[in-house]
């Protein structure tokens, strides 16, 4: 697969579910620490997404793994937790 198709695909993917968990652009791009313009070229695929640090952020953010943002699966994990939020409680 060509780069430029690679970015189609993962931008396609990404904002494909970022709908489908109601999250808003401004939510993604704080939780990746960019702007939300930047997650609209990201899914627009006009700039490269397909940085391992990229695919990492959009990964955790979306709660899929890097294979299904590249299309490599069809499967995506939807019971990946925030470490961050994650809280133990005695």
């Amino acid at each position: 697969m060509k780069d430029k198709e690679l970015r189609k695909l993962i931008g396609s993917r990404a904002k494909q579910r970022r709908l489908e968990l109601n999250l808003t652009q401004p939510y993604v791009a704080e939780k990746m620490g960019v702007t939300a313009s930047t997650i609209l070229r990201y899914e627009n695929g006009s700039i490269d997404n397909t940085k391992k640090m990229v695919l990492e952020g959009l990964s955790e953010a979306l709660h899929v793994s890097i294979e299904w943002l590249k299309g490599e699966t069809d499967e995506y994990e939807t019971d990946i937790t925030d470490k961050k939020e994650l809280q133990i409680r005695d």
